[in-house]
């Protein structure tokens, strides 16, 4: 068995080490650009003068972002290499835990989801600066029974990227005052700190439309093979659809935020008010799930927001138990699918390619019949007589058998 496991280990570091030396080669040629290169600009002209590039209207970032900006300009050799390999060590440092965590009683699927997921989703994996945010979300979820030490890297996550608020869902009963409060204090004190740089990210993500990719396009998207007027239009640094009815597609989409978000919030005071049963593995699976919530009805979804998922379902995966192996399989298969929109074949989508549209559309499926999936499996799993009802029926009949 330990030999077994040794090559297994072996197994998974070799392709963890071959998969990220293929894509640092693969997006760090001379003169790479993409964002990478507008990091570099904000670095140069604000950011290592101290300032933020709050005049920018693709500066669409809480102020913690930054940091991820600044440090590469601080690491020895050239901005773009040194950014990537910035993002690389996070990724390691992602593996090493979900490693660590399997070897304490949980799975090692969850590495191996993490190793395998990041080269399907592709460069775009280390050229984005979502790495760091999924770096802190899984060492929450790693630390979920220690203190408020979830709620200090949930709300240092969410200052980089607002995303891993998500992470709040998923914590245990006995911990909910403490990681909000931990949480909400941070967040607090780096909106004060940083006041003008908050408002601008809020400002400029307020003032977003609908991007192409998201599910909320989606009908369009299929209308725009069919005849349909409106444009695609290049704003924020997303191509965003443009015309009647894309203000509409937006505001519905806004409305299914604000239901996600109270659906969530519903079931957290079912499971306080105990019409609803916690389950351990819950800290893992509902962060999965509230993710997924968001992403499906945001107006915006890029293709590295696939990357908190893949995360999220690793950390899932790596606990053991978890309600989430069929959702998680989903997850994966729809990063091959956002690599073939986003970059592969991206100017053919803009240019109305119905194949390329086709890929889309079934993406989209996909991340929707992901998430009602992940939701069900949550509830089916948290109602009082769910999932393993009867075997505790059976035990509580063995044990007054004994008596």
């Amino acid at each position: 068995m330990t030999r077994r496991t040794g090559i297994a280990s072996f197994a998974l570091w070799a392709v963890w080490l071959v998969t990220r030396t293929v894509l640092y080669l693969d997006v760090t040629p001379p003169h790479m650009g993409g964002d990478v290169g507008i990091y570099q600009q904000w670095y140069v002209c604000c950011l290592s003068h101290g300032a933020f590039p709050v005049a920018d209207p693709m500066w669409q970032y809480p102020p913690g972002a930054a940091l991820a900006f600044w440090l590469p300009g601080h690491l020895p050799g050239g901005y773009v290499s040194s950014f990537v390999l910035l993002m690389i060590g996070c990724d390691l440092a992602i593996t090493l835990m979900l490693r660590i965590r399997a070897r304490r009683g949980g799975s090692m699927a969850g590495a191996w989801a993490w190793v395998c997921g990041v080269p399907l989703l592709g460069a775009v994996a280390v050229t984005r600066f979502d790495m760091i945010p999924v770096a802190l979300s899984v060492a929450a979820v790693c630390l979920a029974g220690q203190g408020g030490s979830r709620g200090l890297l949930t709300s240092a996550g969410a200052a980089i990227k607002i995303w891993p608020v998500t992470l709040l869902a998923g914590t245990p009963p006995g911990q909910w005052r403490r990681d909000l409060t931990a949480a909400a204090a941070v967040l607090a004190v780096v909106c004060v700190l940083f006041g003008p740089a908050t408002a601008s990210f809020l400002a400029h993500q307020g003032a977003r439309g609908v991007e192409i990719e998201s599910v909320a396009a989606t009908p369009l998207m299929i209308w725009r093979l069919a005849g349909w007027h409106g444009m695609v239009v290049y704003r924020f640094g997303a191509m965003q659809l443009s015309g009647w009815p894309a203000g509409l597609a937006h505001d519905a989409s806004l409305l299914g935020l604000v239901l996600a978000a109270a659906a969530v919030l519903g079931w957290r005071l079912r499971i306080a008010s105990g019409r609803a049963r916690w389950r351990p593995e819950f800290a893992a699976d509902a962060p999965l799930a509230a993710t997924l919530l968001f992403l499906v009805t945001s107006p915006v979804l890029s293709a590295q927001y696939l990357l908190w998922v893949i995360g999220l379902a690793a950390a899932c995966l790596a606990s053991g138990r978890t309600t989430q192996r069929p959702v998680a399989v989903a997850v994966l298969a729809a990063a091959v699918l956002t690599q073939m929109v986003f970059p592969v074949w991206w100017p053919a989508l803009v240019s109305g390619s119905a194949v390329i549209t086709g890929v889309l559309v079934a993406r989209n499926l996909l991340q929707v019949g992901a998430t009602v999936l992940s939701c069900w499996r949550i509830l089916s799993a948290s109602s009082p007589g769910g999932e393993d009802a009867p075997q505790q029926k059976h035990l509580a009949a063995l044990s007054e058998g004994m008596g």
